[in-house]
C-alpha cells in the first residue's frame, strides 16, 4: 500500500486499515468540532462544491483538530494556491478535484511537496503546529489525494497513479456517472461497475490508497466491503435534512393518530 508516514492518515493506508469520513459543505466551525467529535477518522472541508471560503476553512480546520479527526480538505481546483494554502492551514491531505493524465497529477503532487520534490513554498504557519514539526520533510508527509472522475481519468488512470507522490485516487461518483453517460445517484454501484473496477485495479497494480464518496451509509458499506481505502459515509447538509425529515414524520405520526382517534396514552401503546 501506500508509503508509512507518520501522518495518521498515511500511516493508516500503509498498514491496509481503512478510513471513514465525513463531508463538510457549509460553514460551521462548530458543526465540525461536533462531527469530528463523533468518531470518523476524518472530516473533509468542501471548498469546491460546498458554501465555505478560506475564511470558513481555518477556524472549520482548528475544530475538526480539536474534535480528534484527520483535517482534510477539498480543494476548489488544481492549482497550487488553494493547495499550498490548505496545507499551509494544518489540512493533513487534500483533495484535488478532476485530474485527467500524469500531467495534472503531477501538478498536484508538486503544489504538496517541497522542493526538490516539488515547488511548494515554504510557509507552515499553522501546519508547523498540527503536524508537530517546521521540517520541510516532516511537512511533506500529507496526502495528496487525486480525483479521477472524467473520460480523460478513466482512460489516463495507470498513468495517473504512477506518479510518484499520489498516495490515493478518490472517485467522485456524481461526475463519473455524468462522465460515462449516466445519471449521478445514491447507488452509483449499479451503474458504475466497469469504470470503478478499472480505477480500482490501477490503484492496487501501483499501491495507491481508493477512496470513494457516499451519498448514503448504504452505499458506503457498500465500498467498504469492497475494500476501499478511504470512504466518505455522507455529507452535513444530506444529513441534516434527512434528520429533519425523519423528526418531523416522526411526530406528525402521533398527530395523525389523534386524528384518527386513536389514544396514544391507552395500554399497550
Amino acid at each position: 500500500m501506500t508509503r508509512s508516514s507518520t501522518n495518521p492518515m498515511l500511516r493508516a493506508w500503509a498498514e491496509g486499515r481503512p478510513l471513514f469520513g465525513i463531508w463538510l459543505t457549509m460553514p460551521n466551525v462548530v458543526g465540525a468540532e461536533f462531527a469530528a467529535r463523533e468518531g470518523p477518522d476524518y472530516v473533509c472541508v468542501d471548498t469546491q462544491h460546498g458554501l465555505i471560503d478560506f475564511s470558513d476553512t481555518v477556524p472549520m480546520l482548528v475544530g475538526i483538530t480539536a474534535g480528534g479527526a484527520i483535517p482534510v480538505v477539498r480543494v476548489t481546483w488544481n492549482q497550487p494556491a488553494p493547495i499550498m494554502a490548505a496545507l499551509d492551514a494544518g489540512a493533513f491531505g487534500v483533495i484535488i478535484p478532476m485530474v485527467n493524465d500524469a500531467e495534472e497529477a503531477r501538478r498536484a503532487v508538486g503544489a504538496c511537496r517541497f522542493p526538490p520534490k516539488g515547488m511548494r513554498s515554504y510557509g507552515p504557519v499553522r501546519a508547523k503546529y498540527t503536524l508537530g514539526s517546521a521540517d520541510p520533510v516532516e511537512l511533506d508527509e500529507v496526502a495528496c489525494i487525486v480525483m479521477v472522475e472524467t473520460v480523460g481519468g478513466i482512460a489516463h488512470v495507470e498513468d495517473i497513479v504512477s506518479v510518484p507522490g499520489v498516495d490515493a485516487v478518490y472517485i467522485g461518483p456524481s461526475d463519473l456517472a455524468l462522465a460515462v453517460g449516466k445519471k449521478p445517484g445514491p447507488r452509483p454501484y449499479d451503474d458504475l461497475a466497469e469504470p470503478v473496477a478499472q480505477i480500482k485495479a490501477a490503484c492496487r497494480k501501483h499501491g495507491v490508497a481508493l477512496g470513494i464518496h457516499s451519498l448514503t451509509g448504504e452505499a458506503a458499506a457498500h465500498w467498504a466491503e469492497a475494500g476501499f481505502d478511504m470512504i466518505t459515509v455522507g455529507s452535513d447538509a444530506s444529513m441534516f435534512a434527512a434528520a429533519v425529515r425523519s423528526y418531523l414524520e416522526t411526530a406528525r405520526q402521533g398527530l395523525s393518530r389523534g386524528q384518527s382517534g386513536e389514544d396514544p396514552a391507552a395500554p399497550g401503546r
